[in-house]
């Protein structure tokens, strides 16, 4: 997995090198059914991207997308619910999708006013399959992440080391979603792509964070009497990181953890 989010960019997959090429074989050839480009995507993404640059069958593409986005992630979504199990499971199934397809649909049309901005050509559609893929891309890895779940639920896991290693998940997902983005619109060798990519990479970050913080919880600890859909809005999701890095450690605030009623009593 970690292979195959860290891979480098060919020569031929240079900044331009699609553009310069022209129309490719994998561009020009006909679109595979919606396993047949889930396949394509694991196992030659420079092709999906050649796909895309030449605006080919986009709408094919977002659907199949979209698809593979909701089903991955209620899979990831249903196996962090189980760690508190119940209505959880459904309720981590329900909102995990609904972050990455509302980070890719906010996020999608802010790159393409920055590339106008910067004198590259309106292609918004494109940009939309650009950004969806990506996601999916980061989708089937959470999938294949999916295991370790399950094992941290079995083992008993602590509620605190099970969040950060949920962290650590979405962040190489992350990643690996981003950098096919910057490979896709490196590839057009359009003015200001360094620019375009680096605002991308501040909105990913800002949408699909406030996303997930306001649909959250996802976990819930196991004896939590009931679970609730989503919580109030209480601090920021760095805020929680940090206090769960503590709480990780053993160390605990007094205001997050208030005294017990024999803790009060006690001199």
């Amino acid at each position: 997995m970690i292979a195959a989010t860290s891979e480098t960019l060919a020569p031929s997959e240079a900044p331009g090198a699609l553009a310069a090429a022209g129309p490719s074989p994998a561009a020009a050839a006909p679109l595979p059914g919606a396993l047949g480009m889930i396949d394509l995507l694991l196992r030659d993404r420079r092709a999906v991207l050649a796909r895309i640059a030449a605006g080919v069958e986009l709408a094919t593409i977002l659907r199949t997308m979209a698809a593979t986005i909701a089903l991955a992630m209620a899979i990831v979504g249903a196996a962090l619910g189980s760690y508190r199990g119940g209505a959880q499971i459904a309720y981590a199934a329900i909102k995990l999708p609904v972050v990455l397809l509302g980070t890719a649909a906010l996020s999608a049309p802010v790159l393409s006013a920055i590339g106008v901005a910067l004198g590259r050509r309106p292609r918004v559609v494109a940009d939309l399959a650009l950004v969806m893929t990506a996601l999916a891309f980061g989708a089937l890895l959470l999938v294949a992440c999916t295991p370790l779940v399950l094992v941290g639920r079995s083992v008993e896991l602590s509620y605190h080391r099970m969040i950060l290693a949920t962290v650590g998940m979405f962040a190489i997902a992350g990643c690996a979603a981003l950098q096919f983005v910057i490979r896709g619109v490196a590839s057009e060798a359009a003015a200001g792509w360094r620019t375009a990519v680096a605002a991308l990479c501040a909105v990913f970050a800002l949408v699909g964070g406030q996303l997930a913080w306001a649909l959250r919880p996802y976990l819930v600890r196991p004896r939590t009497p009931e679970v609730p859909f989503v919580r109030d809005v209480e601090g920021s999701l760095y805020d929680a990181i940090v206090g769960a890095t503590r709480s990780a450690k053993g160390i605990y605030l007094r205001d997050a953890a208030p005294l017990g009623p024999a803790e009060e009593r006690a001199p």
